[in-house]
């Protein structure tokens, strides 16, 4: 309990710096008024699961974004996800292993509704590599997913430049052909968001 009242703590601090230095770049670039309508972003999707088999994802997912207004941004973004699965045969008692590359591509719109917090929506489509295990060992098939995922996010870093967010998104339309969880959790960075 003390771990999380010290990490949400450190947060809260963490918000009131990064305010308090956007105030004081405002003033400073109130004199240049340059106006960014394109930014970037993107996250680093890691994923761990163990037991009887071991599961280990990265991948990279780049945005760009288009300002039709100062609270409003749409674009592309697109994913790559590298995949590694191990387990061990019951019978030889050899590991058996994969290493399947999903990858996705789709639009996003996210409009801000107060400084730190905006609302994300998007249509992504997945090209998803499902390992499945036979007595052959693992097999990958491919599908192909139609997500449609909404959800929340929080900025963190003030008004400057360089910021990072949190992103807690729900998959209205899961595929039925995995097991994922609708809901899934993003960190990542944006340039002039």
């Amino acid at each position: 309990m003390r771990q999380v009242i010290l990490i949400l703590v450190f947060i809260g601090w963490w918000s009131i710096d990064a305010n308090t230095q956007s105030l004081i770049r405002k003033t400073e670039s109130s004199n240049n008024s340059q106006n960014y309508r394109i930014w970037y972003g993107g996250n680093v999707p890691l994923g761990f699961g163990f037991g009887n088999q071991t599961l280990i994802q990265f991948g990279v997912s780049p945005m760009v974004g288009y300002k039709i207004t100062p609270e409003l941004s749409v674009g592309p973004r697109a994913g790559f996800i590298y995949s590694y699965y191990s387990s061990r045969d019951p019978f030889t008692n050899q590991v058996i292993r994969v290493q399947p590359i999903s990858w996705s591509a789709g639009l996003f719109a996210r409009y801000k509704f107060v400084r730190q917090f905006f609302a994300h929506a998007e249509y992504e489509y997945q090209n998803l590599a499902v390992p499945y295990y036979t007595s052959n060992g693992f097999l990958v098939q491919r599908f192909n997913a139609d997500n449609v995922n909404i959800g929340i996010g929080l900025l963190q870093g003030g008004s400057g430049a360089l910021q990072s967010e949190i992103l807690a998104l729900y998959n209205i339309n899961p595929s039925p052909y995995t097991a994922q969880s609708p809901l899934s959790v993003r960190f990542g960075l944006n340039w002039h968001f």
